[in-house]
């Protein structure tokens, strides 16, 4: 028998490496051992684009027929809107591949081996060493934004921690909004985003390392009417502001990542030193959640102190 497994192989270097990618073949793989239909529509939810079963009780009960008890992803992947989209190539390489012709004991087998092969990725992203810093109860939310950025930049992960921090920031700040999550490495362009993030008419540009083309993307958000803002280590606001004023004027609002995440930070706690605590809690387990919904990489998550587990 053809080795089906090099389906599942080929889809996953042509896919997004994230754990929601993970959780949906697994259901999708366990959708079709029940009820093999390659139509990609008829394994979305009604009146929706989600994928069908894709919860979290499904998906670990899957993972631990493969001896794996830990919790891939809260959501299981049900809330990935881009699930269909990134599924879509792996049902086709069935068809093509003629997987309907087999027999039913065949179909199962290479549908068990498909999923064999994602519960290794699973456990691999399990195995990764997660960002951790040292947290003092003294320390201002302030300071703990600025260790977990300098935790970051040891580990050559700068970028993407201010830019999963921020959408943590601001999925916890706006709850009732859509805050874009996609790979800290996906291009703004690319996914015809005007930023980082929007909201309503204002766009965010998240970076460690301000260039000429943050400034250009500035310059055309400011074309389209929306207002602006650069976020940027402190240790670079001072030039990165004297730059967008020389080229826009006072039209951009630049701001240090720090102090734009910890304002909040005390604002939703009322400035209550243990509240101030547990919303740092919070804010670091949604940048978990939001990690772990498109990275495979799990070791961008960060090591939640037992301080603040208390």
């Amino acid at each position: 028998m053809i080795d089906y497994t090099e389906l599942i192989k080929i889809w996953w270097e042509t896919t997004p490496h994230s754990c929601g990618n993970i959780a949906g073949g697994l259901v999708l793989l366990e959708n079709l051992r029940s009820n093999f239909d390659l139509d990609i529509e008829s394994h979305k939810t009604e009146r929706s684009d989600q994928l069908g079963g894709a919860s979290l009780p499904n998906v670990q009960k899957i993972l631990a027929r493969y001896g794996e008890e830990r919790i891939l992803l809260k959501e299981g992947g049900r809330t990935n809107r881009g699930l269909i989209k990134n599924l879509s190539p792996l049902v086709d390489a069935m068809i093509n591949a003629k997987m309907a012709g087999l027999s039913d004991d065949d179909k199962d087998r290479a549908l068990e081996k498909m999923q064999s092969f994602l519960a290794d990725k699973a456990k691999e992203t399990f195995n990764s060493e997660k960002i951790s810093f040292d947290y003092k109860k003294d320390m201002t939310s302030r300071a703990v934004v600025s260790t977990i950025l300098e935790s970051g930049q040891k580990r050559e992960k700068a970028g993407a921690v201010a830019e999963y921090l921020v959408g943590a920031k601001l999925a916890l700040r706006f709850p009732d909004y859509d805050i874009r999550n996609s790979a800290a490495s996906a291009a703004d362009d690319q996914a015809n985003e005007q930023g980082d993030f929007q909201i309503n008419d204002s766009v965010f540009h998240v970076t460690i390392s301000p260039n000429r083309g943050h400034y250009d993307k500035c310059q055309r958000n400011l074309a389209n009417d929306l207002r602006v803002f650069l976020l940027v280590p402190d240790s670079m606001l001072a030039g990165a502001r004297q730059n967008a004023y020389l080229e826009m004027g006072s039209q951009v609002s630049v701001e240090a990542t720090e102090s734009f995440i910890s304002q909040n930070i005390e604002e939703i706690s009322d400035f209550s030193n243990e509240r101030i605590a547990c919303n740092i809690k919070s804010l670091l387990e949604k940048y978990n959640e939001r990690v772990a919904e498109v990275e495979t990489d799990l070791s961008l998550q960060i090591e939640i102190p037992a301080a603040l587990e208390k």
